[in-house]
C-alpha cells in the first residue's frame, strides 16, 4: 500500500496565542469623583486675607488723600513761618535803626531850633547895644522889643530852669530901663550878651 500524501495544514486554522480571549474584567458602575467642600478654617483664612487687603487699600487711600496733602501743607506752613520770622527780624532791625535815626534827627532838630532862636536874640541885643552907643534910642527900643519876643521862643528850649528864669528877669529889666535909663540898659544888654554867649557852648 502506497503512502498517501499528507494534506497541507492551513496555518490560519491554528489559533494564535494573541488571539486568546483576554480575561474579562468585572464590569460595574464607575467610581464617583470626590467634591471639594470648603472647611471652616479655609473660610476664616479667606476672609482674613480679604480684610487685610481692605485695610491695606484703605490705608493707602487715606495716606494719599489725607496724610500726604496734610504733610505737604505742614511743610508749606513751616516755610511760610520761617519767612515771616525772617521778615519780622528784618523789620525789627529796621525799626531799631529808624528809631535811632529818628532820635538822632530829633536831637539835631532841637539843637537847630535852639541855635536859631539864640542867634535871633543875640542879633537883637547886638543891634540894641549899637543903637544905644550911637544914641539911636528909637532903634534901640525896637531891637529890645524884638529881643523880648524872640526870647519867648528861646526860653522853652533851655533845659536849665534857673538859667531860663534869670534870662527872663534880665530881659524884663532891660525893657524897663530902655525907657528910663539908657546907660543902665546898655550895661544890662552887655551882661545879657555874655549870658547868651555862654549858652552856645551848652
Amino acid at each position: 500500500m502506497e503512502n498517501q500524501p499528507t494534506p497541507p495544514i492551513d496555518t490560519d486554522d491554528i489559533p494564535e496565542a494573541n488571539d486568546q480571549a483576554a480575561p474579562e474584567t468585572q464590569s460595574g458602575p464607575p467610581a464617583a469623583e470626590t467634591a471639594f467642600v470648603p472647611t471652616k478654617t479655609s473660610m476664616v483664612g479667606r476672609w482674613t486675607l480679604i480684610l487685610l487687603a481692605t485695610l491695606i487699600i484703605g490705608f493707602g487711600v487715606a495716606f494719599f488723600a489725607l496724610f500726604l496733602p496734610a504733610n505737604l501743607e505742614l511743610k508749606h506752613l513751616k516755610t511760610d513761618l520761617a519767612a515771616a520770622q525772617e521778615k519780622l527780624t528784618t523789620t525789627e532791625a529796621d525799626l531799631t535803626t529808624t528809631t535811632t535815626d529818628l532820635k538822632t534827627s530829633t536831637s539835631e532838630l532841637e539843637v537847630a531850633r535852639f541855635n536859631r532862636a539864640l542867634a535871633k536874640v543875640e542879633a537883637n541885643v547886638a543891634y540894641a547895644r549899637l543903637s544905644l552907643v550911637t544914641r539911636d534910642l528909637l532903634t534901640a527900643r525896637q531891637e529890645v522889643s524884638a529881643a523880648a519876643e524872640n526870647m519867648t521862643a528861646l526860653l522853652p528850649l533851655i533845659t536849665d530852669d534857673e538859667t531860663a528864669q534869670a534870662l527872663e528877669d534880665r530881659m524884663a529889666g532891660i525893657q524897663t530901663s530902655i525907657n528910663t535909663d539908657s546907660a543902665k540898659a546898655l550895661e544890662e544888654l552887655r551882661t545879657l550878651s555874655e549870658n547868651l554867649l555862654r549858652l552856645e557852648s551848652r
